[in-house]
């Protein structure tokens, strides 16, 4: 949909809640509608909210979050039963089925907005976009959040009848910025679940679970702020853009002259599909990444809006 508003939904497991507030506070409370959602891991479970047009029951899925046991179970082998075939420590059949219960392909259908997930093929480590249009979209959002080793992989075949598996998309872009330009919005809001990377407060980690949880926050974090590095670089072009405007119509030139003139910038514009973006993170953790507890999703929401408050003259010129 050229000319829309999207929104880029990064991965974070539970960090995910403060998306949630974010998008409730724009869509709800502030009426903004969103015509192109994309996402990853988590980030694609709120894309799916968005896309069907549906952010309220969105938040009464996280609200309704009692602890872990909602998203994942454990396995009595744990990281022992990855010897003796086990594809992943937790049992995410509790989240499959909350994700079946949530999708809705006709709703998605008669939203008019465009859905994109990310998936990553574990066999060749190609990465993947999924659309609206594909069938058994809860299967593939469910494939997006299958953190490996951690949620096992969606499985499939292809038409050849080889056996695939599906991960997280995260795994190679945790904020999908540029699927999202690939259809040409007039503007992006990027909502990263996580903090950027800074120094913070000394922690240590009891057991190699936690360990590997931690490092893969790590490098979620690190991901993230290299897929959005070329925000500032793309909004300081379309600024210079307008300043180089303002500057012929001070010297009495506009119209067709004027494009004449910016046409090897404007064409350079359009081929990279630059459009304005802001970034709305939250400013401090909340929760780990697997860490589902309900007063802990409610303290992330609420960031979430507060979020939207803070940075709200930023985000207006976008919804015009």
């Amino acid at each position: 949909m050229a000319g829309g508003l999207a929104i880029v939904l990064s991965g974070g497991g539970a960090k995910g809640a403060f998306q949630v507030g974010v998008l409730h506070e724009l869509v709800v409370n502030r009426g903004v509608r969103i015509d192109i959602a994309a996402g990853v891991s988590t980030g694609s479970i709120q894309a799916l909210g968005v896309a069907q047009d549906d952010v309220p029951a969105l938040l009464q899925q996280w609200l309704d979050i009692r602890g872990n046991s909602t998203i994942y179970k454990e396995r009595p082998l744990g990281i022992v039963g990855g010897i003796l075939g086990q594809t992943a420590i937790y049992d995410a059949s509790p989240l499959q089925k909350l994700l079946k219960k949530f999708a809705d392909q006709a709703k998605l259908k008669a939203s008019g907005r465009k859905l994109l997930l990310g998936v990553v093929n574990l066999g060749t480590g190609t990465y993947r976009t999924i659309n609206e249009t594909v069938p058994g979209i809860h299967n593939w959002v469910y494939a997006s959040c299958a953190m490996p080793v951690f949620f096992d992989p969606l499985k499939t075949r292809d038409s050849n009848g080889t056996e695939e598996q599906w991960v997280d998309g995260g795994v190679r872009d945790v904020t999908p910025l540029g699927s999202a330009l690939e259809l040409n919005p007039r503007g992006v809001i990027v909502v990263r679940a996580s903090p950027p990377p800074r120094p913070g407060k000394v922690r240590t980690f009891p057991n190699m679970i936690k360990i590997g949880l931690r490092a893969v926050d790590i490098l979620q974090s690190e991901v993230s702020a290299n897929d959005i590095a070329g925000a500032a670089l793309i909004n300081d072009m379309i600024s210079a853009r307008e300043a180089q405007m303002r500057a012929l119509q001070a010297e009495g030139i506009s119209g067709a002259q004027a494009a004449r003139i910016l046409r090897p910038l404007d064409m350079q514009i359009a081929n990279y599909r630059f459009a304005p973006i802001r970034i709305i993170a939250p400013d401090e953790e909340v929760s780990d990444t697997l860490e589902f507890n309900p007063a802990k999703i409610r303290a992330a929401i609420d960031a979430g809006r507060r979020a939207v408050e803070r940075e709200w003259d930023a985000l207006e010129p976008l919804l015009t």
